[in-house]
Parts: structure tokens; sequence; C-alpha cells
């Protein structure tokens, strides 16, 4: 009788052990209902175990990441040499930023200066920095790696020049709406002339020193006698996978709460915000007013509630990089714009590509970021990808692109971006401003 009611015992332990497992392998494979429709538990622990957070997913980024286009001019007693289709991450800026650098690191006081004596400047010994756009000077010597230049939070600088002077280089800025300002700088004149007289020129030169159709143009207008060779680009929706877009972007890419509008543009509502992905790669969003730290919208400010300009542009960039740069294919993202009023940002980026900028036929910008008090609450992108192709771009000769926009513009200051249309391929052309 024991014996019998012993193996009844064993019997018994060993169905509910099945029981068990038969139960734990139908739950693994058990479809979840709501917002993780289409996820098994299992499938879920694997992306737990993944990483599948936005906290994890989201970038490191430092102002020095940013590719600035820029076009530089080396000039000494003989000759110019002239760049062009370069960033600020290029290896052709390291001599220029390094000067420029040393420059915005020991400038004194700012002082307004005329106009004139920037362009007097340029006729002599010099190295000549032309911003692709206006940049706050904080921000732009942050992107030359100072950390520590004099407070100037109030200038947005479109170009420089560095000039060996008596006491030291001597420093000229163009501020876009303040005018020309001149400091002086700790950098030895005798230094600077020496890496001016090391270079040859290449045939460049600057309208005012020209005749024709160049001299109805901005005297600061670059003529190259032999321009760097562009390519053509091909170009696509970069929105190809939304779930790993939706991920980076701290939305749930399982959700049920999204839809297809009649346009084809997906809807996805969550709690925290609302995303709206175009067919052609734009992508909106706006969200609460208020993020968590950590969050790929939350804005770090050493002052609770009120983050600098530098901080805006670092929280900003986070979050565009978070989402373009993996899938911009061969293009660069800059700094192209900043504005401000009491607690709120708009910082904009645009993409460049093989050193020169791109530019979108309607106007708009690559991404668009509004912060408020320490939340970004809004974004606009492009999500488009961009690959240099073999063939060369067809580009008008400056000399008739000058007698086209003498007939149009007053001193106009002519430079070549890419145009983009929305097209497959997208080429380059001439833009006067």
């Amino acid at each position: 009788m024991n014996k019998n009611a012993t193996l009844m015992s064993h019997l018994q332990n060993a169905a509910i052990v099945v029981l068990t497992v038969t139960a734990v392998l139908l739950l693994i494979q058990t479809p979840l209902v709501g917002d993780l429709a289409g996820k098994t538990p299992y499938e879920l622990a694997q992306d737990w175990l993944a990483g599948d957070t936005s906290t994890d997913t989201a970038v490191t980024t430092d102002l020095t990441e940013l590719a600035l286009p820029v076009r530089v001019v080396f000039t000494n007693e003989y000759a110019r040499y002239g760049l062009s289709a370069i960033t600020t991450l290029d290896t052709d800026f390291e001599l220029a930023g390094a000067f420029f650098g040393e420059a915005l690191g020991s400038a004194t006081t700012y002082e307004a200066c005329s106009g004139e004596k920037l362009l007097t400047a340029l006729h002599a010994s010099s190295i000549y920095l032309d911003l692709e756009a206006p940049t706050p000077l904080e921000v732009l010597s942050r992107i030359l790696g100072v950390n520590d230049a004099p407070e100037s939070s109030l200038l947005r600088v479109t170009r420089l020049v560095l000039c060996p002077a008596e006491n030291g280089a001597t420093l000229y800025l163009q501020d876009t709406d303040q005018g020309f300002f001149v400091s002086r700088t700790a950098i030895s004149s005798a230094t600077l002339r020496e890496a001016l007289a090391s270079l040859d020129g290449n045939g460049t030169d600057f309208a005012f020193s020209l005749s024709g159709e160049f001299s109805q143009l901005s005297p600061y207008t670059l003529i190259f006698s032999e321009p760097p060779q562009r390519y053509t680009l091909s170009a696509g929706n970069a929105l190809t996978d939304q779930a790993t877009f939706l991920r980076l972007a701290e939305f749930n890419p399982h959700t049920e709460s999204g839809y297809t509008d009649s346009s084809g543009n997906t809807i996805i509502k969550e709690v925290y915000g609302t995303l709206r992905l175009e067919p052609d790669g734009s992508v909106f969003y706006q969200g609460a007013d208020e993020a968590e730290a950590g969050s790929i919208y939350y804005v770090f400010a050493a002052s609770t509630g009120k983050p600098t300009l530098l901080e805006a542009v670092a929280g900003a960039q986070r979050l565009a990089f978070t989402l373009l740069r993996d899938v911009s294919g061969d293009a660069e993202l800059y700094l192209s714009e900043i504005d401000s009023s009491n607690k709120r940002f708009t910082v904009s980026f645009d993409y460049a590509v093989g050193g020169t900028p791109l530019r979108f036929s309607d106007g708009s910008h690559a991404a668009t970021v509004t912060i408020e008090d320490q939340t970004i609450t809004e974004f606009f992108l492009h999500c488009r990808s961009y690959t240099l192709s073999d063939s060369p771009a067809l580009l008008l000769p400056i000399r008739q692109a000058a007698a086209i926009a003498d007939s149009k513009y007053l001193s106009a200051e002519l430079h070549v971006c890419y145009d983009e249309h929305g097209a497959d391929t997208v080429g380059v052309g001439w833009f006067a401003d």
C-alpha cells in the first residue's frame, strides 16, 4: 500500500512539472495586447536584455563634432592660397583652425571698428575665415576646441581675419547685425608671418581685386582659377527602419496607438508626445512641456530652468545626432541658425557633403529643434541619406554666374551649395547671399 502511494505521488509531481513547463512555453509564445502588441514576453525580455531603451541609444556629443563649412584664404606678400569645400573637421583646416583657435582664446576686449579696416587687412598678409552660417562666437570657440574664450555671447560671426601687427596678431571679425570688431591677440606676428610665407599661391583671389563682372559682386566673394571638383549626390529617404527610429526617439516601436492618414503619413500618439512620419522622410514632433533627466528631450542646464546658449545648442545637437547622424550617409551636420527669446531657443542644423553645404529648395533646415526651459518640445527633421557619386557635378562658370548675379542683386556674395529638391539626384548651383 505504501509503495502504491509513493508511486502515485511521483506520478502527480511529474504531471505538475509537465503542466508547468507547458504553461511557460505557451506563455512565452503568446503575443501581448495593447501597446505591446506583436511581442511575446520572451521577445520583450530579449529586447530589455539587449538594452532596448532610449537612454542607452542616445549619443554623446561635443560641439567639436559639428562640421561647419568654411572657406579659407591665406595671403602672403606674393600670392594667395584658398580653400573651399572643406569643413572645420577636415585636415586641410587644421592650420587655420589652430591659429583662429589661439586667437579666440587669447583675444582681449572686442572694440567696434569700420568695415574698411577688415577689408584693408585682406590686402596684406593675413588668414581669412568665411563661415557658411553666422555662428555665435562662443559656439565657434568651442567648435575650434577653445573652452575658455572671453565672454562674447552677443556676437554672431560670419567672417574673421587674422593679420600680423606690431604687438601680436590682430583679429578682425564681422557680426551679422552689429557690424565689425577688432581685438588684439597673444599670437606671435613672427610665427604667423612664417606660416604664411611657407605657402604657395593657387590662383585664388577676392572679387575686390578683380574688374569686370566681379567688381559688382560682394568684395568678399572668392574667385578660384581652379575651383574644387564637386560630385553629384544620390539621395533617398533615410526613414526605412521606422522601428529603430521610434526606439531612438523614445517611442514604443510596437505600439498600437499609431495610424496612417489619407496622405500616407504615419501618426503615433503617446502620453508624452506625437510624431508624424511623412512618406518623404520628413518627421514632425510635438511633445510635453517637461522631460525627465536622461531623456533625449531633456536639456541639461547648470542653472535650473535656464539653459545657456551653449547648453541649448548641446541639447539640440544630441537629439539631431542621435536621430540623423547614423542614417545620413556621406552628409555631416553643422549648426546653421539659432534664435532665442526669454526661455525659448530654436536651434537649426543643416547638411554638408564633401565640405559643400546643402540647401533645401523650400528654405527649411535638415533639423530644427525648439527648446523651452529644459525640454525639447518640438522638432522637425529631413531624414535623408546622401551618397557621393563618381559623376562630376555640372556648375556654371563663375564669370557667367557673376554676370547673372549683377543683373539681379546688389553686391551679391556668391558661393556653391548642393541644391536639394527632393529628387533622387542632387546637383550643385551658385547661391547669392
